[in-house]
C-alpha cells in the first residue's frame, strides 16, 4: 500500500528528528535535495522509508546503503578537514558548557541544561540556534586563552558580528564557518560579560571584526595537536545530528585522545532511540561499516571503520563512539549553598549585561523643548 505522505514530507519529518529544523528552512532544503536525485534513486528513498532498519543494530544491512551523493543531498556532511574541526570543539566544548547552566539562578539540576535549539547543516557552514543563556558559557569554553602555561579553548578562533548573528571562524583556514543565529550586539557583551568573570580571555578578548592573527603559542599547538581532542570527523557528524538528544536535560560529550568519543545524557531519548537514528542508512551516522559492539544498560559503542583514523597517530585504531544514557534527577535539586552562590557570580555579570541601557549606542539626551510663546 502506497505511502500518503510525499517523499519530500516524509524525508523532512525525518530529518527533524536529527535537527530539529521548522518547516522555513526544513522544506526548501529538502525539496532542493531531493530534486538534484534521479528517479531510480528517489525509488530507492521510498524503500528504505519503509523499511525499519532494525537490523543495522546487529550488523545485518537488510538493503545497501544508498550512494554518498543521495545522503549528502539529504543531511550533507563537513566537507573540508577545518570546518570538521571547528565543529568537533563546539560539540565538546557544549559538554562543558553544561555544567555553568546547571548553575543558573536559581540553580536546580531538573531544570533542562541544553546548548542547541536547532541545528542547520549544510555542506559548506552549519548554523547553530542555541537556548536561552548558553551562548556565555559556551563562549567561555570556545574562545582561545592560556591558563597555567597551557592552551585551552580552540585555538585559532576568532568572531565576526554581523548584524543578527555570529560568525564563528579558523583565522588560519577560510574553509571553516559556524554562525550562531539571532544573536544580538547585547548578547554578544552579556557572553563576554559571562565569559570574562570565569577566565582572562587576554589580548583576545574582542575577537571582532578585526581579527587578531595567530599567536605564537596558537601556533605552537596546531603544530603539536588537534585544535580539540576526540575524532573530528565523527564528533562533527554528531554536532550535525544533535537534536537527537533534544530531549534530554541535558547532554555531556567528551573525547580522550583522537580516537574516542563518550555521549552522556539525562533522561530521554531511550538508548535503543539514540541507536537506531544513528545508524539509520539515510541520514545517520556517514559511512557504511557500523556495528554495535555491545548493547546493554551500561552503552551502545558504534563503529566506523571509514571514518578519518588521527594523522598524527598513523598506528591509532578506528574511531569508537561509546553512549550512556543517566537517570534522570528524582526531584528538583536547589544549590543554594554559599560555593554554589559564589560560582554562579558568572550569572549574575551576564544579566547586569543584559540590562544595560541601549549597549550599541549612546544614549543621547533629549533636546530641550523650546518655550511656547503666547
Amino acid at each position: 500500500m502506497p505511502h500518503r505522505l510525499s517523499l519530500v514530507r516524509r524525508l523532512a519529518l525525518l530529518r527533524r528528528m536529527y535537527t530539529g529544523e521548522t518547516d522555513s528552512s526544513l522544506m526548501p532544503v529538502v525539496t532542493a535535495g531531493v530534486q538534484r536525485l534521479s528517479p531510480d534513486d528517489r525509488g530507492r528513498l521510498h524503500e528504505m522509508l519503509d523499511n525499519d532498519n532494525v537490523g543495522r543494530l546487529f550488523g545485518d544491512d537488510e538493503m545497501p546503503p544508498p550512494p554518498a551523493h543521495v545522503r549528502r543531498a539529504l543531511l550533507a556532511d563537513a566537507l573540508t578537514e577545518g570546518q570538521r574541526e571547528l565543529e568537533s570543539g563546539i560539540f565538546t566544548a557544549a559538554g562543558r558548557a553544561v555544567n555553568y547552566l546547571h548553575l543558573r539562578i536559581p540553580a536546580d539540576l531538573l531544570r533542562p541544561a541544553r546548548v542547541f535549539r536547532m541545528v542547520r547543516p549544510h555542506a559548506d557552514e552549519m548554523v547553530l540556534h542555541l537556548e536561552s543563556g548558553a551562548l556565555g558559557p559556551l563562549l567561555a569554553e570556545l574562545m582561545p586563552r592560556v591558563a597555567g602555561g597551557e592552551m585551552l579553548g580552540v585555538p585559532g578562533l576568532r568572531a565576526r558580528l554581523h548584524r543578527r548573528h555570529v560568525e564563528l571562524y579558523l583565522v588560519d583556514d577560510v574553509s571553516a564557518t559556524v554562525h550562531l543565529s539571532n544573536i544580538s550586539y547585547r548578547q554578544w557583551l552579556a557572553a563576554l560579560a559571562f565569559a570574562e568573570s570565569l577566565v582572562d580571555l587576554g589580548e583576545l578578548r574582542w575577537l571582532g571584526n578585526d581579527p587578531t592573527p595567530l599567536t605564537d603559542i596558537e601556533r605552537s599547538v596546531l603544530d603539536t595537536r588537534h585544535r580539540s581532542p576526540g575524532p573530528a570527523a565523527l564528533n562533527s557528524s554528531l554536532l550535525r545530528r544533535a537534536r537527537i538528544f533534544g530531549d534530554a536535560l541535558w547532554l555531556t560529550p567528551w573525547s580522550r585522545g583522537c580516537e574516542t568519543t563518550h555521549v552522556e545524557w539525562a533522561g530521554q531519548p531511550s538508548l535503543g532511540r539514540v541507536a537506531r537514528l544513528l545508524l539509520h542508512p539515510l541520514l545517520g551516522l556517514p559511512g557504511d561499516g557500523h556495528h554495535v559492539r555491545y548493547f546493554d544498560a551500561n552503552g551502545l559503542v558504534v563503529l566506523d571503520p571509514h571514518a578519518p583514523r588521527c594523522p598524527m597517530h598513523p598506528a591509532s585504531t578506528a574511531p569508537e563512539l561509546a553512549l550512556r544514557p543517566e537517570p534522570a534527577p528524582d526531584g528538583p535539586l536547589e544549590l543554594s549553598s554559599p560555593g554554589w552562590r559564589a560560582a554562579a557570580s558568572p550569572w549574575v555579570a551576564w544579566q547586569r549585561a543584559l540590562a544595560t541601557t541601549n549597549p550599541s549606542l549612546p544614549k543621547q539626551p533629549a533636546a530641550p523643548t523650546p518655550p511656547i510663546n503666547k
